[in-house]
């Protein structure tokens, strides 16, 4: 069986970390050729929340073990979204302070599976 080297993007980003109402909210700025995307990850212990507006727009909770849906808008047009959250880990620094999580999930767009992603998302303090 021939299986390809999975495809791996990187990005980095300065941004916010703080700490609300039993959640932590990591806020940064997308900036493409075409404009910004405003994001927001809000985070808990069993719930990933990513909602951006400007380019893209999308509001959308991954957890663990259950089927979400929401919608994706972005230059090529809107699609309905569906995942179905495989893992979920949230790390925490020596202070106990946020400092990494990581997400895999199945991405299903307009009712078709898409693939396998996983998300990894890791704070530095600067």
């Amino acid at each position: 069986m021939n299986m390809s080297p999975p495809d791996m993007s990187q990005f980095v980003y300065s941004g916010q970390l703080y700490f609300v109402n039993g959640a932590w909210y990591i806020k940064y700025v997308e900036q493409e050729e075409d404009g910004q995307t405003y994001t927001t990850l809000k985070v808990k212990e069993d719930e990933i929340m990513v909602i951006r507006n400007g380019l893209v727009t999308m509001r959308h909770s991954y957890r663990p073990g259950i089927r979400t849906s929401g919608s994706y808008a972005g230059p090529g047009g809107m699609m309905w979204m569906d995942t179905a959250t495989k893992e979920m880990q949230v790390c925490y620094d020596e202070e106990g302070d946020l400092s990494a999580v990581v997400w895999t999930y199945d991405l299903y767009l307009n009712e078709q599976k898409v693939g396998r992603y996983r998300i990894s998302c890791r704070l530095m303090r600067i």
